[in-house]
């Protein structure tokens, strides 16, 4: 009888063993860092600064997020197609959208924050050109060479890269600027607050003709990771609404929108 009794017990401390080790783990994979990207070289928004830290305002924005929602992670620029690549294979729990481009084409494998803040695709000429457009020409009479973005996706047809007769495609947006003022092409397309600040940091005169689409900036998130994390899009969400309370995120944009020109090369 006594030893039923110890061999009892001793079953049961390891019962108790077990259980507190499974919920030690289980509380360490439910507080896992979220492995995040966003795209290199893309100033104002991710970028390297001069010392070689993460820097721009996404960064930033997101930096403040997981902060306040007390969530690990940790964050790596790279190529737009790169991105979508490690995402579609589960080697990445999610994006920063500066990249409407991965985001329309993954959009039903994953979750997205609240709106972030805006951005604008626009139509964009060089100033000496403006003269053709008051004759009320149709943007596809004058805008027959047109520079994007490589990788761009357009939600409005009327604008895609098969409604110009000759695209040139150019991995940055410093290099769209360059092309633009050069006389390379008629138009440009592209996010309006990157251009204008490449634009005007660079001493060059452009003209936004025409803004095409709004986009919406957020996080996106593995789909399966929010499903066995709920808590973690809630907790987003919420830091989300608290930033736009504070004004905090309009902040950051206006911040980096001073700063001193740091160019994509």
């Amino acid at each position: 009888m006594l030893l039923i009794k110890k061999v009892n017990k001793l079953i049961f401390k390891r019962l108790i063993t077990s259980f507190f080790l499974s919920m030690m783990s289980l509380n360490t994979w439910s507080n896992a860092p979220l492995s995040l990207a966003a795209s290199h070289n893309f100033p104002p928004y991710s970028f390297l600064d001069e010392a070689g830290n993460l820097s721009g305002i996404d960064i930033e924005i997101a930096n403040e997020i997981m902060k306040l929602s007390g969530i690990h992670f940790s964050i790596e620029l790279k190529p737009r197609s790169r991105i979508e690549y490690l995402i579609k294979n589960n080697k990445l729990d999610g994006i920063i959208t500066t990249t409407p481009y991965i985001t329309e084409t993954l959009s039903n494998a994953m979750w997205f924050s609240n709106i972030l803040y805006n951005t604008t695709l626009s139509l964009f000429i060089n100033p000496k050109n403006k003269d053709i457009f008051n004759q009320n020409l149709s943007y596809n009479k004058v805008c027959q060479r047109a520079g994007f973005l490589n990788g761009s996706i357009l939600t409005s047809p009327e604008f895609s890269s098969t409604s110009f007769i000759d695209v040139r495609s150019v991995n940055n947006v410093s290099q769209l600027v360059d092309l633009l003022t050069l006389d390379r092409v008629d138009c440009v397309i592209a996010e309006d607050i990157a251009f204008m600040y490449q634009a005007k940091e660079m001493k060059k005169q452009v003209l936004l003709i025409q803004e095409i689409t709004d986009r919406d900036i957020f996080i996106g998130l593995q789909a399966s990771i929010v499903k066995s994390r709920p808590a973690l899009s809630i907790k987003i969400d919420n830091t989300i609404k608290i930033l736009h309370k504070k004004q905090i995120i309009d902040d950051i944009i206006i911040k980096y929108l001073k700063l001193p020109l740091k160019k994509a090369n």
